[in-house]
């Protein structure tokens, strides 16, 4: 099936495997980007097709506007994923608020009578059914008081922030990530029928092992919650272990 190229600015698959039995779409933090799943795409076996989302206003989209409001990025996102969850099986990876993207681009799917992910998992990612609302909102603060908030919550070197690399690069995407999430509203549904997995950190000031455990709230189907060493953006120095997780959780979709 013929994909348009504009769906292919959004979904993003970097090593085609045409003959692969999953494909695994991948939501970066907030202020990343698709790069943050390079490696995933090369390391991971050849039975899996890596697809990272790129969103508009950042890296290979940085001259496009962004979208700064959730319920609009969801259905826009939505739609353009469309015809590749058509294709064949497919599992829903998201770290951070990359993962409560995933979370409601899955209850979507179940809303609008799309196919369904085998599999969810929600890295980093608190359980927002626990939380009375949003967090105090970043998006108004100064560019400095904006990183040191950024740096409380998540654990971020303040050097790593105020560098110029990071200033030019990453912050008008984190600042756009932070008018999305300040959009964003829990709304109560019914439990999902698809497993989840939910990995936690055990140094992350964001997240507790509580709230990455209340996602077993969120499905009828099988649970897997799994802590791993590090602070809140862990994605990277625990990428072998995450990748055995994957694959472990992963198989009894497969047998």
């Amino acid at each position: 099936m013929h994909v348009p190229p504009v769906y292919r600015r959004w979904v993003t698959c970097p090593e085609p495997r045409p003959k692969a039995s999953l494909r695994l779409f991948c939501f970066h933090f907030a202020g990343g980007d698709a790069s943050v799943f390079r490696l995933w795409a090369k390391q991971l076996p050849i039975s899996i097709e890596v697809c990272p989302i790129e969103l508009p206003g950042r890296a290979t989209r940085q001259k496009e506007a962004p979208i700064t409001r959730f319920p609009e990025l969801l259905d826009k996102l939505a739609s353009m994923m469309l015809p590749f969850v058509k294709q064949k099986p497919f599992a829903l990876f998201g770290h951070s608020f990359g993962g409560v993207t995933a979370f409601e681009l899955t209850r979507w799917m179940r809303r609008n009578n799309a196919p369904l992910p085998v599999h969810l998992f929600l890295s980093a990612s608190p359980a927002m059914h626990l939380r009375k609302g949003p967090p105090p909102p970043l998006s108004h603060l100064s560019d400095k008081e904006f990183l040191k908030e950024v740096a409380a919550r998540f654990g971020t070197p303040l050097e790593v922030l105020y560098s110029e690399d990071f200033r030019l690069g990453v912050l008008p995407a984190l600042r756009t990530d932070a008018l999305v999430g300040e959009s964003y509203r829990y709304a109560p549904e019914p439990p999902l029928n698809v497993p989840i997995s939910s990995f936690g950190a055990k140094e992350d000031k964001e997240v507790s092992q509580e709230e990455a455990e209340s996602w077993r709230q969120q499905t009828t189907g099988r649970f897997q919650l799994r802590m791993f060493q590090g602070s809140h953006l862990f994605l990277s120095t625990e990428r072998p272990r995450i990748y055995k997780a994957l694959l472990e959780d992963l198989a009894p979709q497969f047998q």
